[in-house]
């Protein structure tokens, strides 16, 4: 056994030597390949004490050159199969032959830590090749086809191998090499995934691989790395969310939850590091993969949830954190406007739709309507208070409310009432969908600023959104009342034509209702809504009270509808001619983010 072990040992060394040689030889000559220009004068040797593959070598690349190098490359993935025809013929153990190749991979990463500048633009790809080549098939092998090593530890052999390359490249600004390493990592975790299946592990690698990169590009400017990286992350977590939905694979579905929300969580706090402690501006790939991940890292955790019958608390409450602490971020911009709006917006959606989700997902029945109702109006508030994020905040009010009155009924009582037939039952009104109303007449009345920010003329959108809400909803409770009141006096089901005369007379109502606000200056948008409603109203006159009405009915609706006509743009343009005077100039404190010079 003792002279099997020192034979073993002789061959190594000679190996070793074999190798250490021809490097030597390789690198002299591409030494000598090199331009006369840039070699010593005379075809001098080296110093004394130095070899040729110490000599420094010019930045200028030749056929020569890289040939050698290809060559030397050749004789490392020579020395990696004579590692595993030992470990196959039993020379090597298993394990120890494994553990020798992740170091024989390993020792072209400390040879390419030793490159000074002038030797890494060319010399710096082809070790990192030649590790890429020798440990990513080497763990696979040890993984998938010998079972030496469990998926768990192959995943974390992967990340090991992985973060010590990307430390090289990082620590002596080797781009080449960093590129290498990741399109091999990445190669290498499709194959063991087509393999494995969707095994969460790799899922983690994945995460751990796209923030690493995205932080590479924070710091290095090495911008185009993060974005193979985060493409596969996505796609694999979305493949694995979709592969734990079946009945016998539900067991996994809490793991790929926890992989979802990590890489939800990992790439955010990241985009918030950045963005708020070193004061930079979201950039596109920030929104695109913040966009990606709310689809298939949370959207994709709702799926699973939804499908798997899972526990939603935990879920929500995290979506919650997630929104507070965006909306946190979002306002800590400010204070800092110089330069931040797209900051303060971008903050501002992800912890909209956080929230949300969040209070969809812990709350339920008339408790998540009341909830979003509040929200509303202290988005309406904030809206008004920080003037010059009027839109981007205000906006938050009407999708609340829009949302609210979604959840509460409200909409299908709205809709029943101006459209559903007489005869039929109507959606009821609940006390939630009351609250709803309430809280969009206070959002509404909130006023504006008259100064457009940088939403130019969208600022004032989100205020047509809740008048709009608002007066269809109540315009629902009332021709829902009315008709009640009809049907209980006559004690016969609702008269069509009845019915058809209160939506026109409640239509008439809110068209004057309009002109007034637009002529007042109260609501400008009424102005060009008022003629909205009059066409609407116009075309219900043919379709449904022609149809259904009756003489008696018909007056009104015409002496209601032909009112509306004539007075409303009267009222609209009656003070059109004395505007009210310009809005005295906003104090610092509310001014917008100034303009770039």
């Amino acid at each position: 056994m003792d002279d099997r072990l020192s034979s073993l040992e002789r061959k190594i060394e000679e190996l070793s030597g074999a190798l250490s040689a021809l490097e030597q030889r390789l690198a002299a000559l591409e030494f000598r390949g090199l331009a006369p220009a840039d070699a010593a004068p005379g075809g001098a040797a080296p110093a004394a004490g130095e070899s040729w593959a110490d000599a420094p070598a010019p930045a200028d690349v030749n056929v020569v050159a890289v040939l050698s190098l290809v060559g030397r490359t050749c004789l490392v993935l020579g020395g990696a199969y004579l590692l595993r025809w030992m470990t196959d013929e039993g020379t090597l153990p298993r394990t120890g032959g494994t553990l020798v190749g992740i170091g024989y991979a390993m020792v072209w990463l400390a040879l390419a830590y030793r490159l000074d500048e002038s030797r890494q633009r060319l010399v710096a790809p082809f070790y990192g090749v030649a590790t890429a080549l020798t440990a990513f098939p080497l763990l696979w092998e040890a993984t998938v086809r010998i079972k030496l090593l469990s998926p768990e530890q192959g995943a974390l052999a992967m990340t090991g191998v992985t973060a010590v390359a990307l430390l090289v490249a990082w620590s002596r600004r080797i781009q080449s090499l960093a590129w290498i390493v990741t399109i091999g990592a990445l190669l290498a975790t499709l194959m063991f995934l087509a393999a494995l299946g969707p095994i969460v592990p790799f899922g983690f690698f994945l995460a751990f691989l796209g923030v690493v990169t995205l932080w590479m590009g924070y710091t290095l400017d090495w911008i185009w790395l993060r974005w193979p990286v985060a493409f596969v992350a996505d796609f694999t977590v979305a493949v694995m969310a979709m592969s734990v939905t079946g009945i016998w694979q539900r067991q996994g579905a809490g793991a790929v939850m926890r992989l979802q929300l990590a890489m939800f969580g990992g790439y955010l706090v990241s985009i918030a590091a950045r963005t708020l402690w070193r004061s930079r501006d979201v950039i596109p790939f920030e929104v695109v993969q913040t966009l990606a991940l709310l689809v298939v890292g949370f959207g994709g955790a709702v799926y699973v949830m939804e499908s798997t019958g899972s526990g939603a608390t935990g879920l929500g409450i995290a979506s919650l954190v997630f929104g507070a602490g965006s909306y946190g971020v979002a306002f800590a911009f400010v204070d800092r406007r110089e330069g931040h709006w797209k900051n303060f917006v971008f903050y501002n959606s992800v912890a909209l739709v956080f929230t949300l989700a969040g209070v969809a997902l812990t709350v339920d029945g008339g408790a998540r309507v009341v909830i979003w109702a509040a929200l509303a109006v202290v988005s309406a508030a904030l809206g008004h208070r920080y003037r010059y994020s009027t839109a981007a905040v205000g906006s938050h009010s009407a999708v609340y409310i829009v949302a609210a009155a979604a959840s509460s009924g409200l909409f299908a009582h709205m809709t029943d009432a101006f459209t559903a037939s007489a005869s039929g039952a109507w959606a009821p009104l609940s006390a939630p969908a009351l609250v709803v109303l309430a809280s969009a007449a206070v959002c509404a009345a909130i006023p504006v600023p008259a100064r457009r920010d940088s939403w130019g003329r969208y600022t004032r959108l989100p205020k047509l959104i809740l008048v709009v809400v608002l007066l269809l909803g109540a315009g629902g409770v009332l021709v829902g009342i009315a008709a009640a009141a009809l049907s209980a006096r006559s004690g016969a089901g609702p008269d069509p034509a009845a019915v058809a005369a209160i939506r026109t007379t409640v239509l008439g109502a809110a068209t004057l209702l309009l002109a007034w606000a637009g002529g007042r200056g109260l609501f400008s948008e009424g102005r060009w809504l008022m003629y909205v409603v009059l066409v609407v109203g116009g075309m219900k006159l043919l379709v449904e009270d022609f149809v259904a009405g009756r003489p008696s009915t018909l007056v009104l609706s015409l002496a209601v509808y032909g009112t509306a006509l004539i007075v409303a743009p009267r009222l609209a343009r009656r003070d059109s001619a004395n505007p009210a005077p310009p809005p005295a100039p906003a104090s610092d404190s509310a001014a917008g983010p100034p303009q770039k010079t």
